[in-house]
């Protein structure tokens, strides 16, 4: 399954802020445990007390089974993003805290003498990125 423009909008609107990606990955995980109840009970209680029965039953059970799957889906790569962003700042704080003197300019320096000028800007663009995430 592919995820829907409109959730990975979502998601990059969102940028990179931790609490935020922290609140969409509860959004989704309460979500599911809904969908999970409306399941249950569907499937369970008699048709008297709210139960579903027969074609409708079956209709219906699969459609919350199909969302379901989208939001499992839609949770990995909400997670992954946050790994992403976890991962990226440990790095930052690596190089950061370094105990060499100017590594991070004899860094820059290196990239920028072996890189072509297409990939630096990028690598640059990306450092950029994980700078804003700090502030």
């Amino acid at each position: 399954m592919d995820l829907s423009q409109e959730f990975v909008l979502k998601v990059a609107e969102i940028g990179h802020s931790k609490p935020e990606l922290i609140n969409l990955l509860n959004e989704l995980d309460e979500e599911k445990r809904s969908i999970r109840s409306h399941m249950r009970r569907w499937s369970n209680e008699p048709k008297d007390e709210g139960g579903l029965h027969g074609p409708e039953r079956y209709r219906k059970l699969r459609k919350l089974k199909d969302r379901l799957s989208f939001l499992i889906e839609e949770r990995e790569y909400v997670r992954q993003k946050l790994g992403d962003l976890n991962s990226d700042q440990r790095t930052l704080k690596r190089i950061t805290n370094s105990s060499k003197a100017g590594f991070c300019e004899a860094f820059v320096t290196a990239a920028e003498r072996t890189l072509p000028e297409e990939d630096f800007a990028r690598l640059e663009a990306r450092a950029a990125e994980i700078l804003m995430q700090e502030a």
